[in-house]
């Protein structure tokens, strides 16, 4: 088994030699993780936490967890966010803290935002870990040292996004610079590269109870397969959602990657939780039990009860 899973892993990288960013099923709820541009929009105090175990039953399959932070705007032109991630596989750890920075010019019946990220990512391989395994021993090979790296940089991305009651459309680059991600600053084999995000959805009324919001999520990585995600969630009555995600692309091997079904509830105008699960439709299911992703979102709007107003005529 220990085998089966090693070629598996080196399978899968070998198709994903590019893709750096985690993938997330519920990208309908986290759209500042793809975009800089979306900072604001909500126009309210928003925190969200996510949690993401991927390929599970499979030992040092991905992980991943992040928080995302969004202010209410300033002036009605400026919106800020903030987003810390944390993502593992194998021996591998990634730590990301970005900030984002948007100005919007709101039109006749949209606004339009142009954002900026500034963003912080720290690379770690640990090769001290008990689980790693060298099959002719370490010492037998003088490229294996019992250590643990870390590398880190900076980065820049930019993104626009233009948002209406109907419908949004977004394209963004997070992280433009392709920075020297080698634990041995002397090489240059390891790369960061550019992933391009396009987001596109829409919003539909069905009844005085329904409305539905089919959503598409583009996502493209230099000298790698692209992958693109299209969700439709149904809510009723602004409280229950219930959706669909089908990726495609990522591998070469077949046309769909996972199909996935998620539910989300909204108990009180401040609190939102959902929980996504993800059935793999490549060879890799047969060592898998699923994907599984949960979200909890608290956020805290202006406040719209009604002020006293004072005539002075009383004075």
């Amino acid at each position: 088994m220990r085998i089966t899973t090693t070629i598996l892993f080196l399978f899968f990288t070998y198709h994903s030699t590019a893709q750096q960013d985690n993938q997330y099923t519920q990208f309908a709820y986290t759209r500042l993780n793809y975009n800089p541009a979306v900072a604001g929009l909500k126009d309210e105090l928003s925190l969200t936490g996510r949690i993401r175990n991927q390929w599970s039953g499979i030992e040092g399959a991905p992980q991943a967890q992040s928080l995302l932070i969004e202010f209410p705007t300033i002036f009605d032109k400026v919106g800020i966010g903030v987003i810390a991630n944390r993502a593992t596989i194998g021996i591998q750890e990634r730590n990301d803290l970005a900030a984002m920075y948007a100005y919007k010019v709101k039109l006749q019946e949209a606004t339009i935002s142009f954002g900026l990220q500034v963003s912080f990512r720290q690379f770690i391989n640990d090769f001290t870990r008990p689980g790693l395994i060298a099959i002719d021993g370490f010492d037998q090979d003088a490229s294996l040292t019992r250590q643990r790296f870390s590398t880190n940089i900076f980065n820049l991305g930019v993104g626009a996004f233009l948002d209406s009651k109907r419908y949004y459309l977004g394209i963004a680059v997070p992280r433009y610079l392709r920075s020297n991600i080698d634990v041995n600053q002397d090489n240059n084999g390891s790369r960061e590269v550019r992933h391009i995000y396009g987001m596109f959805g829409l919003k539909f009324n069905l009844s005085s109870n329904w409305k539905t919001e089919p959503q598409f999520l583009l996502k493209l990585a230099e000298q790698a397969p692209f992958d693109l995600d299209i969700q439709n969630n149904f809510i009723y009555q602004d409280q229950v959602h219930l959706g669909f995600n089908i990726r495609a692309g990522g591998i070469q091997e077949s046309l769909f990657e996972s199909f996935a079904l998620l539910i989300g509830f909204k108990f009180t105008e401040e609190i939102f939780a959902s929980l996504s699960y993800d059935f793999n439709t490549t060879t890799l299911r047969q060592f898998e039990e699923g994907s599984f992703e949960v979200l909890l979102s608290y956020n805290i709007g202006k406040d719209r009860t009604p002020q006293d107003i004072q005539n002075p005529r009383y004075f």
